[in-house]
């Protein structure tokens, strides 16, 4: 069973047809304050003072539920005959003084920024100037009272090998409340927040933006553990994935409804406030894509045959990643060309799956064990290890210790466990700290 929320399960898809992926068609959709309806569910429905045709005949609507008014309403529909028709639609069951956001700071020069916050649903905006690296800045968040300005200047470094202590987790997907319950459960962060993991290194496989509703502040919250990590000795490691790369590019089919709401309030379009001129876009552009850490080699997809026949380093994979981050989205040359378009190519490093038995005909093949040996070779690792792909539980791909699936549902802690590699072995571990040798092959579910 899929882990995805009802709310994104109507989501348009990645269409994967034959072994290329196809580029995204975007359908017209709003998120506004539901105001009255004309009739018993179909109709006219007015949202945000726009009129919306319901009709009663389009089969995806099924019952229709009408929101009580203030309600924030999600609608896709198409524009026919000067009007808008619904072909889907979803209440999100709260008003928009529901609604907190950012802080988003957006720099108008080197020294000046703008932030903007969504507070109980109102849009503030604050100026500041003089503003200098590892400047603390206020907010009006609840959750995020203090931003710390970064410098950017030189990517991190790609190569750990001397790390012994590490925690790995993937595809978070904005699910803040969930990874911070984790994280005390495994001694990572205390009570207040603050790491107390002292050396041990952090690994955050891709995949942590879109699809929840606290992703500003869980970028924010990471951030803030990198720094306090590097003082201790250890490290937060952020490994892009196709999600984040999605986004700079301006590929919004997978951000949660709230976004969309934020956004039109704010003025400013959900890929802009993570553009190169934001504080959020220049730290995601500055990330690498391909890292070894310890025994480990993460990658967020996974590393094909393809990309290993490049005979890249690391360090060439991540520039020509980092280069290339921004839109367009989806460019065909790109899709074309393995060597300069890994960001969007399916054997690139954001997209691969064929570790896995159902989808390895669709990426080229089952690898075998020499090519996945000549990988690991090259970059002096033992594993690799890959987020994207739904797994069932923490564990070895199709029976292959020298593959590793984390890719697990963090809706609650119930479901959110993580890869744990210390002098005791490989474990996964859940949210209460409990430890499980990995032992047997990972069964898999699929994702995006």
């Amino acid at each position: 069973m899929s882990r995805r929320t009802p709310l994104v399960l109507f989501l348009a898809g990645l269409a994967v047809c034959g072994a290329v992926l196809a580029p995204p068609v975007f359908a017209d959709d709003a998120v506004g304050v539901f105001e009255a309806v004309d009739g018993d569910g179909t109709g006219v429905w007015r949202i945000d003072g726009d009129a919306y045709i319901v009709d009663p005949d389009v089969a995806t609507l099924g019952s229709v539920v009408v929101p009580a008014a203030g309600e924030l309403v999600w609608v896709k529909f198409e524009a026919r005959d000067g009007a808008r028709h619904v072909t889907t639609l979803s209440p999100l069951g709260f008003g928009p003084e529901a609604v907190q956001d950012g802080p988003y700071l957006l720099w108008s020069d080197a020294d000046s920024a703008v932030m903007i916050t969504v507070v109980d649903g109102e849009v503030v905006r604050t100026e500041h100037d003089g503003i200098a690296a590892g400047d603390a800045i206020p907010t009006p968040s609840g959750l995020i009272p203090k931003v710390i300005v970064g410098a950017f200047s030189e990517a991190p470094a790609a190569d750990w090998p001397d790390a012994t202590r590490i925690l790995a987790v993937s595809d978070l997907e904005g699910n803040r409340e969930t990874f911070m319950t984790f994280l005390r459960g495994n001694g990572v962060i205390d009570d207040r927040g603050r790491w107390t993991w002292g050396d041990g290194h952090l690994v955050l496989d891709g995949d942590i933006v879109d699809r929840g509703a606290e992703v500003t502040e869980l970028l924010w919250t990471i951030r803030r553990l990198e720094r306090e990590a590097e003082q201790a000795g250890g490290r937060v490691h952020y490994v892009l994935g196709n999600h984040e790369s999605m986004v700079m590019a301006g590929d919004l089919r997978y951000i949660h409804p709230k976004y969309r709401f934020t956004t039109d309030r704010i003025g400013e379009t959900y890929d802009a406030l993570h553009g190169p001129s934001s504080e959020l876009g220049r730290w995601l552009r500055s990330r690498n894509s391909v890292i070894r850490v310890g025994p480990f080699l993460f990658v967020h997809a996974g590393y094909s045959p393809e990309l290993d026949r490049l005979q890249l380093g690391m360090e060439a994979i991540n520039e020509t990643i980092r280069s290339g981050l921004g839109p367009p989205a989806w460019p065909a040359a790109a899709r074309e060309d393995l060597r300069t378009g890994l960001i969007w190519h399916q054997q690139g490093p954001h997209w691969y799956r064929g570790y896995f038995p159902r989808h390895a005909a669709q990426w080229g093949g089952r690898p075998s064990d020499e090519a996945i040996a000549a990988i690991l070779e090259r970059h002096g690792a033992e594993h690799v290890v890959v987020g994207h792909t739904v797994v069932e539980d923490i564990g070895w791909i199709d029976g292959r210790p020298t593959l590793i699936g984390i890719d697990v549902a963090w809706r609650d802690p119930s479901e959110a466990a993580g890869l744990l590699f210390d002098g005791d072995g490989l474990h996964r571990v859940d949210s209460a700290g409990r430890r499980t040798p990995l032992r047997r092959p990972v069964t898999f579910d699929g994702g995006e």
